[in-house]
């Protein structure tokens, strides 16, 4: 350790690693002093970003018009509010459809809250809200209603709601879902997504509501696409912060989108390290440095990893019925040997082989590392998905690692 420090350099250690507590009883008015500064959108530094921070502003929004409307030759009809030519618009949001409040109330049956299987309109909750199906002008539509949250400000409801659009508004891409509008009118915000048939990876791998196996080799095209998405997002500057099985949701054909962009925050600077008070995400596919509240592109590849041991076991990220409770702890064992990953090979698909299988575990494995500067970027994730000759070396000084497979060899594509 080091020698001669102060307790104020303690302190000042605590402050910067958001440990505001036991900073707080050495040297009170310090902390007071830390908690006033703010962070300007321009600073190229590593400074605690705090909750009241507003989003980012983009200049200029890329115009994408929903098309509500189906060419059939009967169209249910259209309440006022679901015209074009009615669509009121605010600020930057003025390229998307602007719902009134009451009518998704309507194609919603009142937010019917019954599971769909049970009759109701309720699809699923997550990202501080509820989403519901709903029917506009002869499409099937999700609407995700922000609901009050315990421990979560009007204020900060109000930014979580403005900060998705703003960010829904500038990533487009195949695997990521499309944004089609939303609602500020009622007394609660909404937003109205494209709707996905096959509900989430999580309850398909569980082959909920009875639902086939998915194949082997659809579980490898799932994650090549859900790795593409994280890929646009990191490119465009975004962290996800809370990549999980139950936000990648799924097209008829099974093509991955993944949701939920609530929670991802907007760095200005892309490379530096984000330090919040305030810690997101699902524990279970945390990485070490997230669940202290430190964010940085790495924890995204950790998160990824666990729904890469996911796809291959069938399992969910945690049981506390199960030996181990959390499933990124086979890892540990496969390890120490006590167990190999083919036994954790899910028992409904039969058209898998052990060599593809080791080589998604191999990837896995590395997203895995607990030092984040050793886990791959999503570049070289997406490459060792998809590409033929899967064999990287990447900078010595800024990773030093081989993605290869556990038996040494380059990963090839899991097909």
């Amino acid at each position: 350790g080091t020698t001669n420090c102060t307790v104020g350099d303690l302190v000042d250690l605590l402050i910067r690693n958001q440990f505001l507590a036991p900073a707080s009883l050495l040297l009170p008015e310090a902390v007071g002093m830390a908690q006033e500064v703010t962070l300007p959108l321009s600073s190229q530094e590593t400074l605690p970003v705090h909750e009241k921070q507003q989003p980012i502003q983009e200049k200029e929004v890329t115009s994408v018009k929903p098309v509500l409307y189906q060419n059939t030759e009967k169209q249910p009809s259209v309440p006022p509010c679901f015209s074009q030519e009615n669509s009121s618009t605010q600020s930057s949001n003025a390229d998307f459809h602007n719902f009134c409040f009451h009518d998704l109330e309507s194609v919603t049956n009142n937010f019917d809250e019954r599971p769909e299987s049970a009759g109701g309109n309720k699809l699923g909750e997550g990202g501080f809200g509820i989403v519901f199906k709903g029917y506009i002008n002869g499409r099937n539509v999700a609407v995700k209603k922000l609901a009050a949250v315990v421990d979560v400000s009007a204020q900060d409801l109000k930014q979580q709601f403005d900060q998705e659009i703003e960010i829904m508004a500038k990533c487009k891409h195949e695997n990521l879902v499309e944004l089609l509008g939303f609602s500020s009118d009622g007394a609660q915000p909404c937003l109205v997504y494209e709707y996905m048939p096959n509900g989430s990876l999580l309850d398909r791998l569980a082959c909920l509501d009875g639902t086939p196996p998915i194949s082997w080799n659809t579980r490898c095209e799932i994650a090549q696409g859900t790795a593409s998405g994280i890929n646009f997002l990191h490119d465009n500057n975004h962290i996800h912060r809370d990549i999980k099985s139950a936000n990648i949701l799924l097209t008829e054909t099974y093509v991955p989108k993944i949701s939920d962009f609530g929670l991802a925050r907007a760095s200005v600077t892309f490379t530096r390290t984000i330090m919040t008070d305030r810690v997101v995400g699902t524990a279970a596919y945390m990485a070490p440095e997230a669940l202290r509240g430190e964010i940085t592109p790495k924890s995204d590849i950790f998160s990824f990893g666990v729904v890469l041991l996911e796809v291959i076991t069938g399992l969910p990220p945690v049981d506390e019925n199960r030996e181990p409770q959390l499933l990124l702890s086979i890892k540990d064992e496969i390890e120490d040997e006590e167990a190999t990953i083919e036994d954790y090979v899910d028992v409904k698909m039969s058209d898998w082989d052990a060599a593809s299988v080791h080589k998604m575990y191999s990837l896995a494995d590395q997203c895995l590392n607990e030092k984040k500067n050793r886990r791959p970027n999503i570049q070289m994730v997406c490459s060792f998905l998809q590409a033929g000759q899967l064999h990287y070396r990447a900078n010595a000084e800024m990773c030093g690692f081989l993605l290869v497979s556990s038996a040494g060899e380059p990963f090839n594509h899991c097909s």
